[in-house]
Formats: C-alpha cells, structure tokens, sequence
C-alpha cells in the first residue's frame, strides 16, 4: 500500500516538502499526542509521521508533530492546532483537523471511530467526503 505512495511523493519533486524518507517523529511522540488529544491516530497518518515527519504540498502545510513540549509549540503541530480549536468552537470535538488551505480545510472524521484502522478525510465547507484515508487523502492532494 505505502510503496505506491511513498513512488508519488518522491515523483512529486518540489511540490512535496517532506523531510526525507525514514525521518520521521518517534512513536513515543506520537503516543503523547495521541493521549493529549484523547484520539487514536489513524495507521497511515502514524506511517506517514514516523517516516516523513510532516511538511507541505503545494505550499500547504499538514499538520504533524513538531516534537517540541505541547504547551510551548505554535505553528502547525496538530495538537496545538487541534486544541485552539477545541478551545474556540465545540463542533471541532469530533474532528481532527490535518491540513488548512485558504479556501477549504480537510479534517477526521472522528464521530463513528476509526474504521479498518482510519478515518475518513472531509472537507468542511464544502462538506464533503474527500478521502476514506489519510493515504489516499495525500495521494489525491499530490497529484490534483
């Protein structure tokens, strides 16, 4: 399943920056993270962090983990992201925002729990499915 992706981010040249294959966030990081947002990441965001780290598509960022103490960082690590909005808007409850472009932005549908190990990906103001994966929403970001 990866191959094909990890084949398309490398084809993408510099419209992926990613850090380079194999040098990604630790998974004691993204246990923490997990815990402090009270969700389980899906199996290809967790693939993706653990081996790229985060980065942009198009100039956009995805959020990731930043691997700096979750009280200090800014930016778009998903847990500072996620707790602003928490914080400022209770429909953000059950859903995990993953990238923010200026016209829309994608989010997990965290409401009926992860499903074969992921959640689907949604736009939310055109309100709309957009991938059933975390890997087949960077596939489609990469190559539209």
């Amino acid at each position: 399943m990866y191959d094909d992706l990890i084949k398309i981010i490398a084809e993408a040249g510099d419209n992926v920056d990613f850090a380079p294959f194999g040098e990604g966030v630790s998974e004691e990081w993204i246990d923490v993270a997990e815990k402090r947002l009270g969700v389980l990441f899906p199996w290809s965001y967790k693939w993706w962090l653990k081996h790229y780290n985060g980065g942009e598509v198009y100039g956009e960022e995805i959020y990731s983990i930043y691997g700096i103490d979750f009280d200090e960082v800014v930016g778009g690590d998903i847990v500072y992201i996620n707790e602003l909005s928490r914080k400022n808007n209770s429909d953000f409850n059950n859903k995990l925002i993953i990238s923010e472009l200026d016209d829309e932005l994608f989010y997990f549908d965290l409401s009926n729990g992860l499903i074969d190990n992921e959640y689907p990906v949604y736009e939310l103001y055109s309100k709309t499915l957009y991938a059933h994966s975390f890997a087949e929403f960077l596939k489609r970001r990469i190559t539209e």
